[in-house]
């Protein structure tokens, strides 16, 4: 197996930040256990409405 480099975290120093981090459990009411998803969520969100938004006046300009 080669030799992991100094600047490199150890597996045991790793292994015992993720079992901290799931010790850890998530905030009361928090539904996104990972920020990311709940960026990509609300970006989505956004998207969609404006869509909707921005379709609903072309359709209104148009007469349809």
């Amino acid at each position: 197996m080669p030799k992991r480099p100094s600047f490199l975290p150890s597996l045991e120093t790793l292994e015992q930040q993720a079992l901290d981090r799931s010790a850890q459990g998530e905030r009361p009411g928090s539904q996104f256990g990972h920020p990311t998803a709940k960026y990509i969520f609300i970006v989505g969100l956004v998207v969609t409405a404006l869509a909707h938004i921005i379709g609903g006046i072309i359709f209104a300009i148009i007469g349809l």
